[in-house]
């Protein structure tokens, strides 16, 4: 029974819950059980979904949040990047002869970063 919760995406206290009313309709009203049969099997999918937002909203809720460890080489790649980056905005810069207001400013911004060293690392040859 598990195989099959899994693959229809049912959560199964709601179809406990459906069968429990259910079982209270016949008991209560068993004139009613015909109709009520339809519309308890209706609602087993928007119930099981509105659980899974429930549940999914109380894991959410309790602020603890796992950072995720990034390795070093990925902090040096991205270091290599922007450097990388900042070597073409110069070049393209230079290459326009400043005479693109937006490259000009471009690379202004560049050469501030870099002066505040927000730049990145340099990188050899480039």
């Amino acid at each position: 029974m598990k195989g099959v919760l899994h693959t229809c995406c049912l959560n199964w206290r709601v179809i406990v819950g459906l069968a429990v009313v259910g079982l209270g309709v016949w008991v209560a009203a068993p004139n009613l059980l015909g109709a009520a049969v339809p519309l308890l099997l209706t609602a087993i999918c928007p119930l099981s979904m509105l659980a899974m937002v429930v549940s999914m909203g109380r894991g959410r809720a309790t602020g603890h949040v796992t950072p995720v460890p990034v390795p070093d080489a990925a902090l040096d790649d991205l270091a290599t990047l922007q450097a990388r980056r900042a070597a073409i905005a110069r070049d393209i810069a230079r290459l326009d002869g400043g005479s693109n207001p937006v490259m000009r400013d471009a690379a202004a911004v560049v050469e501030a970063a870099e002066a505040q060293g927000v730049g990145g690392a340099r990188v050899a040859g480039v």
